[in-house]
């Protein structure tokens, strides 16, 4: 019997993907999932209800008044911290993640048996990420299609040579985050940041499955996400992203107008030509087994068209105010 295990996420997503995330962890054996709703969101509540395991949180007035002194922070990231501490206070499974709704973890009974045997004196794995691309010239008809690709961290002289001439947008290889995500132990008393525990807390990597991250579910998403991001009002101290997101970010937001650069740049960070899937494959970074999430007979609309047909819905306001075409 392997150890139990639950998540935390704080989301702001299309229905359709927070109801794959919560149904996909809970049939992958999670003991609790944490969702914590940023914004009103009805079809989210409506899809998730009766869905045993998951604690539901609105992030409403009254929950900031209750646990921020009536403040709404300003950065999604603090209140992700915020609530995944929350989650972890009142946490009941022996293990917590901290993830997001784009993020999916590939086989939670291999991991849960894994963290069974992991010695007591030991309270944070890590679970290491895989990146969602998609082969160049294949269409992507659903949100989770694709294959995945691993951070270059062996061999970083490679990078340039594999992904010249964008390198200067990706970290070790990814758009995203190259480090993955911390599973930590519950009930030790640690404060939950985003990606592990405060402080030197040290870490062993999980072998048994990998995170698979979906930075963008289509390429709508993924530019959109960009948008939003860099359009945030800037706040004093260093950037709150590493060099390569920068880039994407400055990049997305210089050419708000110019529909034909963002799907040129996107078609060159989110696919992978052939020559640049043979050189992943030689280094042993590129898992090309399908994935779908676990939803135990629930039936949803993962389609690309219907998915960004909502977040154009959802962010119509949003894209007008900053003049994006496309």
């Amino acid at each position: 019997m392997g150890a139990s295990w639950a998540v935390v996420a704080t989301v702001d997503e299309p229905a359709p993907l927070v109801a794959a995330f919560v149904a996909h962890h809970l049939n992958e054996g999670a003991r609790e999932v944490h969702l914590f709703l940023d914004k009103p969101d009805p079809d989210t509540v409506a899809l998730i209800r009766g869905m045993k395991g998951c604690k539901l949180t609105r992030c409403n007035k009254d929950h900031w008044a209750a646990h921020n002194n009536g403040t709404r922070p300003y950065l999604h990231t603090r209140r992700q911290i915020l609530n995944a501490n929350l989650a972890y206070a009142a946490c009941r499974a022996d293990w917590l993640v901290h993830c997001d709704a784009d993020e999916f973890i590939r086989d939670g009974r291999a991991m849960a048996a894994e963290l069974a045997e992991t010695p007591a004196e030991r309270d944070h794995l890590r679970l290491r990420v895989s990146e969602r691309v998609m082969p160049a010239g294949v269409g992507q008809k659903g949100i989770f299609d694709g294959i995945f690709r691993q951070p270059i961290v062996e061999e970083p002289r490679r990078l340039d040579a594999i992904y010249h001439p964008v390198e200067g947008y990706l970290d070790r290889g990814l758009t995203g985050h190259p480090n993955g995500k911390g599973v930590v132990r519950a009930g030790r008393g640690y404060r939950l940041n985003i990606h592990q525990p405060q402080g030197e807390v040290p870490s062993w990597p999980i072998l048994s499955t990998r995170l698979l991250h979906f930075d963008g579910l289509t390429p709508f998403h993924y530019m959109l996400k960009l948008l939003r991001r860099a359009h945030e009002k800037p706040l004093p101290g260093p950037p709150r992203h590493r060099s390569g997101r920068m880039a994407q970010l400055t990049a997305m937001k210089e050419h708000v107008g110019d529909p034909a650069f963002f799907t040129g740049l996107t078609e060159a960070l989110k696919t992978l030509r052939a020559e640049q899937v043979a050189a992943l494959r030689a280094l042993d970074l590129l898992d090309e087994v399908p994935f779908q999430p676990n939803l135990g007979g629930l039936a949803l609309d993962l389609g690309v068209a219907g998915f960004d047909a909502i977040l154009r819905a959802r962010q119509a306001e949003f894209l007008a105010s900053i003049g994006f075409e496309g």
